[in-house]
């Protein structure tokens, strides 16, 4: 664990632990180069991974993170940078004022109705971005539903949020018992119904003043929520109460879809504002007197989305309304000549595409192509979006290079003529227990107008003393997937 005034990146000084949980542990620091307090979160790295788990297990924290931080809502916190340190990932976030919605139930008690339907639709914003990009929250309950100075409710810990595949990680899964869907719980495939399951239970816990399976012990949560149903919500009011009941259905397919509770809550929101706002409005909050939080985001680039609003009217969107499908990128008979075999192509998530090579050796050998487009915002152009999230990449990834443990990455260098501007880095990790072999990756970054794309051509079980990089085949995979790129648009 890093001490007091450790210096991460060389940028951020980390200065008090601000809380640690099963993802990871938050610290409050100085960017020293803008001169301003962040939260850096210091994701935790599961117990008893290979050295082969672990890479990927740092690869997938650092690449969810930057696709949660595409994610721009009001009611999400922003995240700033990734930096993988020490054989870990650490984000870093905006520091932001209020008070967790378990601590204001807690000193509170119950919460009125309207106001619990206000909260729940700032939060149900904040998802329905997230499910539009393909990405799970899995962890909405009270504690990371912050609520600011003036009562407006922002979700955070995006902490173990994961592709929206179906499938968990194959790292394992939190949670909360009480908040995780029935289906989570059985280990079944999760999807946006999951997410808006926990947004009930937290409405339920903040109109009741309890949850809706509290139970002394976890495993009688656990069997509450997989066998029983919770007791009507008596304070919500008739249709608040029997819209609860509807999102904690057991069967997702029955629960109300995002834009169903989208209405309801709306219809309540704005009733309880008409009837209750001067009475509101003269109370004097004093459960909502600052407390400085650390706010845990969709991992990903991007904390300059800080300065910009949604909306984008107005301004350029770019040449890419939206990205391409990855696996269009490359044909057949190009992926087979690049790796050398014959891959199996998969989409493996939403943007990323994967030609895999297996070897007799049991190794294997793969080409990655990740594309994304940026949106314009209020004040930014598409393509300035992407200049600026192009640059904190950058910055991102030359403060990664030099040794660290078994892993040793290369410098940041620019690559002439690929799209508006292109960048590769090379990184080393040896395998565990070995000073002889393991996996090279090549790492290509480049971006055209608002688009920005990825190539990684890593290989497994190579020697240290050979030509670990291999960067040729990353950028000739590059120059492919952009001359597909400038014929698709």
């Amino acid at each position: 664990m890093p001490g007091d005034l450790y210096l991460l990146a060389g940028r951020y000084r980390l200065i008090e632990r601000l809380g640690q949980g099963g993802a990871g542990t938050v610290w409050r620091a100085i960017d020293e180069t803008l001169d301003r307090q962040v939260a850096v979160k210091q994701v935790r790295v599961p117990e008893g991974l290979t050295s082969r788990e672990h890479a990927e297990f740092a690869d997938q924290a650092i690449h969810e993170a930057r696709s949660a931080g595409r994610l721009r809502d009001p009611a999400i916190v922003l995240v700033h940078d990734v930096v993988l340190e020490g054989g870990q990932p650490w984000i870093i976030m905006d520091l932001v004022t209020g008070r967790s919605l378990d601590k204001v139930i807690k000193a509170q008690g119950p919460l009125p109705p309207g106001f619990v339907a206000a909260v729940g639709l700032r939060v149900l914003s904040a998802l329905e971005v997230a499910h539009a990009h393909g990405i799970l929250h899995q962890d909405v309950k009270p504690a990371n539903i912050l609520l600011d100075a003036d009562g407006s409710a922002m979700l955070t810990d995006f902490g173990i949020a994961a592709p929206m595949s179906g499938q968990g990680s194959r790292f394992g899964g939190a949670g909360s018992p009480g908040y995780m869907a029935p289906e989570r719980l059985n280990e079944e495939p999760s999807g946006p119904a999951s997410d808006l399951w926990s947004l009930g239970a937290s409405l339920y816990t903040a109109v009741e003043g309890r949850g809706p399976f509290e139970r002394e012990l976890p495993a009688a949560v656990a069997a509450a929520v997989l066998l029983h149903e919770p007791p009507f919500p008596a304070r919500a009011g008739r249709d608040l109460g029997r819209l609860l009941m509807a999102m904690l259905a057991k069967d997702p397919a029955v629960r109300p879809s995002a834009a169903q509770v989208r209405q309801a809550l709306s219809g309540l929101s704005r009733g309880a504002a008409a009837s209750h706002g001067d009475r509101r409005a003269a109370r004097p909050r004093r459960w909502m007197l600052p407390l400085v939080l650390a706010a845990v985001a969709a991992l990903g680039g991007g904390g300059w989305y800080a300065a910009t609003a949604l909306g984008g009217l107005g301004q350029e969107t770019g040449r890419f309304a939206k990205a391409p499908d990855p696996c269009a990128l490359l044909t057949s008979a190009q992926a087979a000549q690049l790796t050398k075999g014959t891959p199996e192509r998969t989409l493996t998530r939403p943007g990323e595409c994967q030609w895999l090579v297996r070897r007799e050796t049991g190794a294997a050998h793969r080409l990655v192509v990740r594309a994304w487009a940026e949106l314009p915002t209020a004040d930014l152009g598409g393509p300035q979006v992407a200049e600026r999230r192009f640059g904190s990449e950058r910055s991102t990834r030359a403060a990664a290079e030099g040794a660290s443990g078994s892993d040793n990455a290369g410098g940041v260098r620019d690559v002439a003529g690929l799209g508006e501007t292109a960048i590769v880095q090379n990184r080393f990790r040896f395998a565990m227990n070995s000073t002889e072999s393991g996996t090279s990756d090549s790492t290509l970054l480049f971006r055209t107008s608002n688009l920005l794309g990825e190539v990684i051509w890593r290989r497994e079980d190579v020697k240290a003393d050979a030509d670990v990089a291999d960067e040729d085949t990353a950028v000739a995979a590059a120059r492919l997937v952009a001359a597909a790129l400038a014929k698709a648009e």
